[in-house]
């Protein structure tokens, strides 16, 4: 009678499977790509209107005109867009 081999057991040919399925690229479905819109909007959106909310309370504490809402709200724009674009970024590379 000949031993069993360690590559016959159900647990080593599920390793060896997903080991193979994992070094295959594969593609993002429509739902997966709804949802990555969805969320780097999102990354946009909130830095941006917490900087316009922000400058807003500087700006009628201080009676400076609309200065701080523009600045922040722009600075907020600007983090939101970079942080969108790492996350772009790092879902691409999966």
């Amino acid at each position: 009678m000949n031993p069993p081999r360690p590559d016959d057991e159900p647990f080593v040919s599920e390793v060896r499977r997903q080991a193979e399925r994992a070094g295959v690229p594969q593609r993002m479905t429509f739902w997966q790509g709804l949802g990555l819109v969805g969320s780097v909007g999102w990354m946009v959106v909130i830095p941006a209107l917490v900087g316009a909310f922000l400058g807003r309370w500087i700006d009628a504490r201080d009676g400076a005109g609309i200065f701080w809402t523009l600045s922040l709200l722009s600075c907020g724009l600007a983090l939101g867009c970079m942080a969108a674009w790492r996350h772009v970024e790092q879902e691409v590379r999966r």
